[in-house]
């Protein structure tokens, strides 16, 4: 019972265990690199979050450095300047993003006059009227470096612009960052925390924890136009020194000030919408990231059973549908599914925000298929093989058995042909001198080798039939002279069972038949209307022109057919199941015969009966000349009488 079980799902069976296999190799395969090129594509060609417009950027461009004669990132005073000149503007919160331990460098004294002590009583001003101040600090293998003194008294947390280096995909590109490091807010987490536009323990959506460096990060989103623009309002530092700022334009507003220097590469970073190294401004990836972080825009990764699972759920499909259909059917399979599946995940991505692993199963779409072709291959031509010898030994025993009858057939032929001859001499020379019953025993030893002469004759016609020896002679000629000729000869057969045979035939040009295979065909119509009708009753047997046909019928009054009878009559061999029947002799051959001498001929036969209501049969040849066709016969094609 097992085994019988085994069998009858042994391909469902094993279509689940290649696609578990399959999953289970490529769930433990780094696709890093392969996954992210898809994230990047779903982030650069899809639809983007808004972004903030309260978000706006202040720019250390190379108009400013150009118009006061400066480097980048400035220096102290002009950095005092800007933030005095902010206090009248009522900011939201000021997040500085300039490295100040590079200002520093570039002139220490300021430092250490009058200028650092301005800049804190500005930030203190500021955040005493409700506007956060935040400087930036940067981060190295030490740990934070904090800004030089006296700024460093003033709030400041690391504002690390993450490069995916070692943990993700190792192409240098930004796709995420830190919420956390060592338990305490970075940057974006903690200005948006000052802000109070989330709530102290809030963390973003999708943060994820990374035990090797103790932190926290999360995929955040890219927001506006992916031409690779600044996507938040903007401003020109030197335009704000000058005054030369709409009033009201920073009113409430969240302002990031940074650099963004074609002199130094550093202010740049490899993004998704990257068209070439470096080709966004890091101030552009904070503002981004603290959009982000304000609204909850993070990435949510899917787990990892989730990604197995629709691995595991592709790849049986891929699987599943290659091994059941066409070659054709299996590629258009394959092709779609890993557009529909990329098109879902693009979806969600886009949606819900939600990242489904893509490079596992759309790796495993192309690999299950290139896979399960070659062994599908094997298969079929295992059965070919096997289906090309089992035909080679059946065309062989057909040889044989067609050789038999051929041989058997023929060698009987002469000795029936001479009992007959013996019997006929015997009945004609000696009739007066035997009794009654002895004249009917002779009498029934002719007929008997009548028919069995007629069995041989089948026999050998339909041998020539099944080797494909049959040839068709065409002539000109008269079809009402062949059933006149017919008729004739069934004449004393009709008047021993007291049945008439009418002609109602038409005049009608000689055609291009061949003579003796037609003669047969309408001998066998006749005889079949003969043995199964009743005793006084007629045979009709017409010829008309019918359109491009010549039309012969054959109608009795006999036992006629049902339905489902008349599905299997041109069956070879085959005789229908009746009282009548039984008690008639006959071969089984003579109407599949009929059936191939008339499409040899291009032309048709049809049956019209009904149950104890007799048969027409109408066999149609074409008036106009044609070659002859040899049909291909099916074995199942065959007879009624």
């Amino acid at each position: 019972m097992i085994k019988h079980w085994y069998r009858r799902y042994e391909k469902t069976l094993m279509i689940i265990a290649a696609s578990a296999a399959l999953t289970a190799v490529l769930v433990n395969v780094d696709l890093n690199l392969v996954e992210a090129k898809l994230y990047d594509f779903r982030t650069a060609y899809g639809l983007q979050q808004r972004p903030d417009p309260n978000i706006v950027l202040v720019t250390l461009d190379h108009a400013t450095t150009t118009a006061l004669d400066e480097v980048s990132p400035l220096s102290l005073d002009y950095h005092t300047q800007f933030i005095e000149k902010m206090e009248s503007f009522e900011p939201r919160g000021i997040g500085y993003l300039v490295d100040f331990n590079q200002v520093n460098q570039l002139n220490p004294e300021l430092f250490q006059r009058d200028w650092g002590s301005r800049f804190i009583r500005a930030a203190t001003r500021l955040q005493a009227r409700g506007t956060s101040v935040l400087l930036g600090a940067r981060y190295d293998v030490t740990g934070e470096v904090v800004p030089p003194f006296p700024l460093g008294t003033l709030p400041h947390a690391i504002d690390l612009v993450h490069k995916d280096g070692n943990v993700f995909a190792g192409d240098k590109v930004t796709r995420r960052t830190l919420v956390e490091l060592n338990q305490k807010p970075v940057f974006h987490t903690r200005f948006a925390r000052e802000l109070g536009l989330i709530r102290p323990d809030q963390l973003p959506r999708g943060s994820f924890y990374v035990s090797e460096i103790e932190g926290r990060y999360f995929f955040f989103r890219y927001h506006g136009s992916t031409s690779g623009q600044l996507r938040y309002p903007s401003v020109s530092f030197i335009d704000v020194l000058k005054g030369n700022v709409q009033p009201g334009f920073f009113h409430g507003k969240i302002v990031l000030v940074g650099t963004i220097s074609k002199e130094d590469w550093s202010d740049y970073t490899f993004t998704p919408y990257s068209k070439e190294p470096f080709a966004n401004p890091k101030l552009v990836v904070h503002a981004n990231i603290l959009d982000s972080v304000i609204h909850d825009h993070g990435v949510l990764m899917a787990p990892g059973w989730v990604n197995g699972l629709a691995t595991f759920a592709v790849i049986t499909f891929v699987l599943s549908w290659v091994m059941g259909s066409s070659p054709l059917g299996g590629v258009f399979a394959t092709i779609g599914l890993a557009i529909v599946f990329t098109a879902f995940g693009h979806l969600l991505f886009q949606v819900k925000g939600f990242w489904l692993r893509e490079s596992q199963p759309l790796i495993g779409i192309f690999l299950g298929y290139y896979l399960t072709v070659p062994y599908r291959l094997i298969r079929e031509y295992e059965k070919r093989w096997d289906y090309q010898r089992k035909n080679e030994i059946l065309t062989q025993v057909e040889e044989l058995k067609t050789n038999f009858l051929s041989l058997v057939t023929h060698d009987l032929k002469t000795p029936v042909a001479r009992i007959q001859g013996l019997a006929e001499v015997l009945l004609r020379k000696s009739a007066q001198n035997l009794q009654d019953r002895d004249v009917e025993t002779i009498r029934n030893i002719i007929s008997s080798t009548e028919e069995l002469n007629r069995f041989i004759s089948s026999i050998l016609e339909l041998s020539k039939v099944e080797s494909k020896r049959l040839q068709i002679r065409l002539e000109s000629k008269d079809i009402n002279q062949l059933v006149e000729r017919s008729v004739e000869g069934y004449s004393a057969a009709a008047r021993a069972r007291n049945i008439r045979i009418s002609m109602n035939l038409e005049p009608l040009f000689p055609i291009k038949i061949d003579a003796s295979l037609i003669a047969k065909v309408i001998n066998t119509l006749l005889d079949n209307a003969i043995k199964y009708s009743p005793s006084d009753s007629e045979v009709l047997i017409e010829s008309r022109e019918s359109g491009d046909w010549v039309e012969i019928a054959v109608k009795d009054h006999g036992i006629g057919m049902t339905p489902e009878e008349q599905e299997s009559l041109f069956t070879r061999f085959y005789r229908a199941k009746n009282d009548t029947t039984v008690k008639i002799a006959g071969t089984g051959l003579g109407l599949y015969l009929t059936k191939y001498f008339i499409e040899a001929h291009r032309g048709r036969v049809e049956v019209e009966s009904e149950k104890d209501s007799g048969s027409t049969f109408k066999i149609f040849l074409p008036i106009a000349a044609q070659a002859p066709f040899i049909p291909t016969m099916s074995k199942k094609e065959s007879s009624y009488a």
